[in-house]
């Protein structure tokens, strides 16, 4: 019997998308204590807004939180 680590496997589309939400709430929160700190959070909020754009604008579904029921 053949066993697979289900940890190696890509998430599902939906739980992608949350995370990739996750990432940028995150770094958003974040509150730098000095110029250098500030000058990285920036860095990290921008590379995680591109990577949220990048997988909205392939057509994906958006995260759980911007999902409105009907």
């Amino acid at each position: 019997m053949d066993t697979h680590d289900h940890a190696a496997r890509p998430p599902a589309t939906q739980e992608q998308a949350d995370l990739l939400f996750d990432e940028l709430s995150s770094v958003l929160r974040h509150r730098p204590d000095g110029p250098d700190q500030a000058s990285q959070a920036l860095r990290a909020a921008d590379r995680a807004f591109e990577a949220l754009h990048i997988w909205m604008r392939a057509g994906n579904p958006l995260p759980q939180p911007w999902n409105r029921s009907s």
